[in-house]
C-alpha cells in the first residue's frame, strides 16, 4: 500500500499511465518511481526534418511510380510505405531486415511518415517485394532512384573504383568461393563500387559473385555510369588499384575522345620489373640523397604483353642506404618499395610528382567502405534470392548519399560527417508528438548547446532546400542542381 500510495502522487490522475508497469528504483539522484506511459514520445525527433528533405528530394514517389511489380490487391502495403520503412531501418542503424521491429512500436514514426497503416510494414515486406522481380528488372528499378545522385557531382569529379567482399553464411544465390583476406575459402559476394573522390558519395554500384576479381564487369558498370548526360559532362578522371590496370579497361577510355582520363596503379610483375631497371639513372629525380627513405621519381613508357600501344608510366622507389649494414637490415631500411602508376594523363598538365600525389589521394576511398559495411550495414542485408541481397544492397547506397548530402548540409557546415556521429547530432532526439485538432507538434527535448546548434542545423536546411529547388517538380522529377561546396551560409550564393 505503501508504494501504491507514493505511485498515486508522482501518477495524478488524468495521465495515461500503464497500471502494470511500475517499479522503484533507488539511483544516485534519491528514489526513483519508474512508470511506463502511452504518451506520444519517440527517440527520433531528427526524423522530422529528414522525411523534409526526403520527401523534396522526390525519391520515394520516383521509386513507387516506377516499380515493376503489379500490386492488385486493394489490402496489399502500397510500395512507399515499404521502401520508407527499409528505409528508416537503414537510417537508425538497422543491419539486418529483422531490426525494422524496433521502429514498429514506435507510435510518432508512423504519424511523422504518414504511413498509410498507422504502423512500419514488416521485415518480410521488402523481401517479398523484391522476389517477383528478376535480376535486370531490379537494377532498371534502382536506377530510377540513382539517377539522382548524378546531380549532385561536383564539375571535374573523380571516381575512384573499388570493390569489397561481404561474407556470406548459409545458402544464397551468387554466394562464391574467392578472394577473402578475413575469411579464407568462406564464400561471399564482391561488388564493386564507384566513389566519388572528396564527396564520400558511393555514385554507383555493380553487384557480382564472390569468385570475381576487381575489374570483372568494370565496362558494363562504367557504361551504365556513362549513360548518363550529368555524369559524362562532369566525370574526368577513373581511379583504381592493381586491379583495374588492364588493357581492356585502359582501351575504353582510350576508344573515343571526350571520355575521361585514368590513373592506376601497376602490379610488379615481371614485364613492369624489367621497364624500371632499364630506366637511365639520371633520369631519376632527385638524382642523389644521403637521406635513406626519400622518394626518387622517374618517368618512361611501358607496353606489356597483350597491351595494344605504349602508356606513360611515373615510377616511384625509396632511397637506399649506401652499404647497408645489421642495423639497416633490421629496420628493413635498405629494402627498395617501388609503386609504378599508368595514366593517359600528360605531363605538361600533371608532372610525375602530381600523379603520385593524386593517386594516394584515393586512400580515402576506403573511408567509404568502412563507414558502409561498420555504420550502414552493407554487408548485412541478405537474402536468399539475389535480387533481393542486390536491390537491398542499392537501396541502401541511396539512403548513405542522401543522408550524407542532408548532414553535410545540416549539420556538418559543408564537410561531410559519418553517420557514427551525425546520427546523435541530427537523428536521435527524444521527441513528443502533440496532437490538437489537425495541428501536429513536435517537441523537440532540447536545451543549452544542443538547442543552439540544432536551430542552426535546421536554418541552414530550410536556407539550402529553398534555394536550389524553390519549386521542385516531384511529378516531373525537375531535380535540383545540388551545389555541394557553396551552400549560402558559406559562399553567399548558390
Amino acid at each position: 500500500m505503501k508504494t501504491e500510495n507514493n505511485l498515486a502522487t508522482v501518477h495524478p490522475a488524468g495521465e495515461d499511465a500503464l497500471e502494470d508497469f511500475t517499479f522503484q528504483f533507488d539511483p544516485g539522484g534519491g528514489r526513483m518511481h519508474l512508470v511506463g506511459c502511452q504518451d506520444n514520445l519517440s527517440a527520433y525527433g531528427g526524423l522530422v526534418a529528414w522525411d523534409h528533405f526526403l520527401e523534396r528530394t522526390g525519391l520515394l514517389e520516383r521509386l513507387a511510380e516506377s516499380c515493376p511489380v503489379e500490386r492488385t490487391s486493394p489490402n496489399a502495403t502500397p510500395v512507399r510505405d515499404i521502401l520508407r520503412a527499409f528505409i528508416l531501418n537503414c537510417l537508425v542503424g538497422g543491419q539486418r531486415f529483422a531490426h525494422v521491429r524496433r521502429l514498429q512500436d514506435d507510435p510518432v514514426i508512423a504519424q511523422l511518415t504518414g504511413v498509410k497503416k498507422g504502423h512500419l510494414c514488416g521485415e518480410d515486406a521488402f523481401r517479398r517485394l523484391c522476389q517477383a522481380l528478376d535480376p535486370a528488372q531490379g537494377r532498371r528499378w534502382m536506377a530510377h532512384g540513382e539517377e539522382m545522385l548524378y546531380h549532385a557531382l561536383p564539375a571535374n569529379a573523380i571516381a575512384d573504383w573499388d570493390s569489397t567482399v561481404t561474407t556470406r553464411y548459409g545458402r544464397q544465390e551468387d554466394v562464391a568461393v574467392g578472394y577473402n583476406p578475413r575469411k579464407p575459402g568462406r564464400g561471399s559476394h564482391h561488388p564493386l563500387v564507384c566513389a566519388v573522390a572528396g564527396t564520400r558519395l558511393a555514385l554507383h554500384m555493380r553487384w557480382r559473385a564472390g569468385n570475381t576479381v576487381s575489374a570483372s564487369q568494370w565496362e558494363e558498370a562504367m557504361e551504365e555510369v556513362w549513360s548518363h548526360p550529368v555524369a559524362r559532362a562532369r566525370l574526368k578522371l577513373n581511379r583504381g588499384d592493381i586491379g583495374f590496370g588492364q588493357e581492356k579497361v585502359m582501351a575504353w577510355h582510350e576508344a573515343e575522345a571526350g571520355r575521361p582520363d585514368y590513373l592506376f596503379k601497376l602490379k610488379l610483375s615481371s614485364g613492369v620489373r624489367r621497364a624500371v631497371a632499364r630506366i637511365d639513372p639520371s633520369r631519376w629525380q632527385p638524382a642523389s640523397s644521403p637521406i635513406p627513405g626519400v622518394e626518387q621519381i622517374a618517368e618512361t613508357e611501358i607496353q606489356l604483353h597483350g597491351w595494344s600501344r605504349k602508356r606513360r608510366a611515373v615510377v616511384v622507389r625509396t632511397v637506399k642506404p649506401a652499404v647497408p649494414g645489421a642495423q639497416e637490415e633490421f629496420w628493413s631500411l635498405s629494402e627498395e618499395r617501388v609503386e609504378v602508376y599508368v595514366t593517359n594523363l600528360s605531363a605538361e598538365e600533371v608532372p610525375g610528382a602530381h600523379v603520385v600525389l593524386l593517386y594516394r589521394q584515393r586512400a580515402d576511398a576506403e573511408n567509404v567502405f568502412d563507414e558502409l559495411k561498420n555504420q550502414w550495414g552493407f554487408a548485412g542485408f541478405c537474402s536468399r534470392q539475389a535480387v533481393v541481397s542486390e536491390c537491398a544492397a542499392r537501396l541502401l547506397l541511396m539512403v548513405y548519399n542522401l543522408w550524407a548530402l542532408s548532414a553535410r548540409v545540416t549539420g556538418g557546415g559543408g564537410r561531410h560527417l559519418e553517420a557514427v556521429t551525425s546520427r546523435y547530432e541530427l537523428l536521435l532526439v527524444p521527441a513528443r508528438l502533440v496532437i490538437s485538432g489537425r495541428q501536429k507538434r513536435v517537441k523537440l527535448a532540447v536545451s543549452g548547446k544542443f538547442a543552439e546548434r540544432l536551430r542552426a542545423a535546421y536554418q541552414r536546411l530550410q536556407r539550402w532546400l529553398s534555394s536550389i529547388a524553390p519549386q521542385l517538380s516531384l511529378s516531373g522529377y525537375r531535380l535540383p542542381n545540388w551545389t555541394l561546396y557553396s551552400p549560402p551560409e558559406l559562399a553567399g550564393s548558390t
